[in-house]
């Protein structure tokens, strides 16, 4: 019966040391009574061009997530950062330094497995999208992700619906969708992680839809802190009134876990 108990507990320590992930994968949230900070520097181009015009942004954002370990499956999650745009359009340019976001949120692991099931859901303000919006646009999203891990790879599905709250009756009142398919793979002897996908943007207002590519590197300078360098494409995108749209994005990331 002792040997049986002590079977049982070292079957539990592995399966206890397997779940615990690391920083990069896309199913992570510290673990209870713990903190990570994700700190990110990115810089962006979207471009809209039909008959008429064509017209530039240039986004350079900065970004700090904290988020807290409530459980070892449940992490309280918020994200502060500022975008520094200028656009560009008939010649004229704009620039707006002071657009502050924030989240508020939660992230829960509900499957933590081979087989994992991540869902979260926050609440956001946006200056960066307040143009248009007579204010500050704000909006409530939620987001489900599921995957399955095999050896170093974790083949996994993602997606988020993005819901305009409180909007004013002119201003941006109508859903944004985003999907993805992506492959995490995740070395220890190397210390390197790798994060890519096809996604696939769609936002009502201006009936756009955008695909693109993304691509993540990270390297672990310690088990609790990574740096990355990551980007992303726009390989096809359309509007309305036959609008083309593209841009690419570029960016670092330095993770830490306390």
């Amino acid at each position: 019966m002792f040997k049986q108990a002590l079977l049982v507990a070292g079957v539990l320590s592995l399966a206890t040391a397997a779940s615990a992930l690391e920083l990069t994968n896309p199913f992570y949230v510290p673990s209870k009574g713990t903190i990570s900070s994700t700190t990110t520097y990115e810089f962006a181009t979207q471009t809209a061009k039909d008959d008429l015009a064509r017209e530039k942004e240039y986004d350079n954002t900065i970004a700090e997530k904290l988020s807290y370990g409530l459980t070892d499956n449940v992490s309280l999650d918020a994200t502060v950062s500022n975008v520094f745009q200028k656009d560009t359009a008939f010649g004229l340019t704009d620039r707006d330094d002071k657009n502050i976001d924030f989240e508020l949120g939660s992230t829960w692991n509900v499957l933590t497995g081979p087989a994992k099931v991540q869902v979260s859901g926050a609440y956001g303000q946006a200056e960066s999208n307040s143009h248009d919006n007579l204010g500050a646009y704000k909006y409530v999203k939620g987001a489900v992700k599921a995957g399955y891990t095999m050896g170093i790879y974790t083949p996994y599905l993602a997606g988020n619906v993005e819901l305009p709250v409180a909007q004013n009756d002119d201003g941006d009142n109508h859903a944004k969708y985003e999907a993805k398919a992506g492959l995490y793979a995740y070395c220890p002897r190397i210390k390197t992680a790798v994060d890519t996908g096809l996604r696939l943007n769609y936002d009502e207002t201006y009936e756009a839809r955008v695909y693109a590519y993304d691509l993540e590197v990270s390297y672990f300078l310690t088990d609790k802190v990574a740096v990355s360098a990551f980007g992303s494409v726009d390989f096809a995108g359309k509007a309305e009134e036959d609008t083309d749209l593209y841009g690419n994005k570029l960016g670092l990331r330095l993770r830490a876990a306390f």
